[in-house]
């Protein structure tokens, strides 16, 4: 299996920013920030948090793009259910709003 160079970069980069993502999360409650409230450990939460959400759908992406999820049943495409036919004249608007067409006739 052979990946393109731009592709295995993009992992690389990606996967390496998630890791130091969950780090930092790991420093945030192994160090009691988030039990003392100071700014700075909201501040390095939301970071970790936003850096390792944004990295890891772009590592989801890149796997779905690359096929790699196609075994899984969720990502597997589902044939097209037949249209169902529609019919040839739609309602008039009249009928649409019947006290409307009733004040028209008077």
């Amino acid at each position: 299996m052979s990946l393109p160079r731009g592709v295995l970069s993009l992992i690389v980069v990606c996967s390496i920013l998630v890791i130091l993502a969950v780090l930092g999360l790991f420093f945030d409650f192994s160090s009691l920030m988030e039990f003392h409230p100071n700014i700075d450990g909201l501040l390095l939460l939301a970071v970790c948090l936003m850096m390792g959400g944004i990295f890891a759908l772009m590592l989801f992406s890149l796997a779905k793009e690359e096929g790699w999820l196609a075994h899984l049943p969720v990502f597997r495409k589902k044939a097209a259910a037949p249209a169902q036919s529609q019919p040839a004249n739609p309602a008039p608007a009249a009928s649409a709003n019947p006290g409307r067409a009733a004040e028209k006739s008077k």
